[in-house]
């Protein structure tokens, strides 16, 4: 029993030590595969920033084809920008990966994420930025449970009979 305890800790620990080697150290840039149509589009939106000029025009070429970008993007992402109304990949190609990210799903279909950077929250749903707050010290980020508003009921035909 001793034994066969003693050998599935050493297996272990010897099979975490060499899976530690090949993890990406944090802040290299990410490699990219040659066909671009082989990596999910919004990974793409997240390592643009990290690339060189060539890469990024790739990336950029594959993302306008795919129709994942708004006009405001096209402006916006030079200047290294957003505003209510840039797309979500927009915003990752901007400012790129944020600190952290919260969200949830408000209704079917529909999902609210609060992105945390070092100056700023963004809010977005669905996939478009609905609100930006600046990031203040001592202040709660935005939540993401709204109260649920008062529904009038359907209004009902008159009765005929």
């Amino acid at each position: 029993m001793k034994k066969t305890l003693l050998t599935a800790i050493t297996l272990s620990l010897g099979l975490s030590a060499s899976t530690m080697g090949f993890a990406t150290p944090q802040g290299a840039i990410t490699p990219l595969p040659d066909d671009l149509s082989k990596t999910r589009p919004i990974e793409l939106c997240a390592v643009y920033a990290e690339h060189n000029e060539a890469d990024q025009k790739r990336i950029f070429d594959r993302l306008d084809s795919l129709n994942l970008l708004s006009h405001k993007d096209y402006d916006l992402v030079k200047e290294k920008r957003i505003e209510t109304g840039s797309t979500m990949c927009g915003m990752y190609m901007g400012l790129g990966k944020p600190l952290d990210e919260q969200g949830m799903q408000i209704r079917p279909m529909v999902y609210k994420v609060v992105h945390i950077y070092p100056d700023q929250y963004v809010v977005t749903q669905s996939g478009v930025v609905m609100e930006i707050h600046e990031r203040i010290e001592s202040q709660l980020p935005p939540t993401l449970h709204q109260p649920m508003p008062d529904v009038v009921p359907p209004p009902l035909p008159p009765r005929t009979r």
